[in-house]
């Protein structure tokens, strides 16, 4: 009659768990300049959180405003082997 079809080899599990260990979690804040609307993005540093008014940084397009606003907060798992 019909042959039965060939499944693909299954990668044993301590495989799949054992990548994970591997990658590095990249946080990165948005801000939004209240002057020029500009977002943009930056590293994270410690203390930021949403909606939080930044006095302390220039904006990078227009270089005089400096009332920014943290916009959102999101972070990105790389895999340090792969290459761009």
């Amino acid at each position: 009659m019909s042959e039965e079809p060939e499944l693909p080899m299954l990668p044993d599990i301590g495989e799949i768990l054992d990548r994970k260990d591997r990658f590095v979690e990249k946080k990165h804040s948005v801000l939004k300049c209240n002057e020029c609307k500009t977002t943009y993005t930056r590293d994270f540093k410690v203390g930021d959180y949403t909606f939080k008014k930044l006095t302390d940084e220039e904006c990078s397009e227009c270089k005089k405003s400096k009332s920014l606003t943290i916009e959102e907060i999101y972070s990105e798992w790389k895999d340090p082997k792969k290459k761009k």
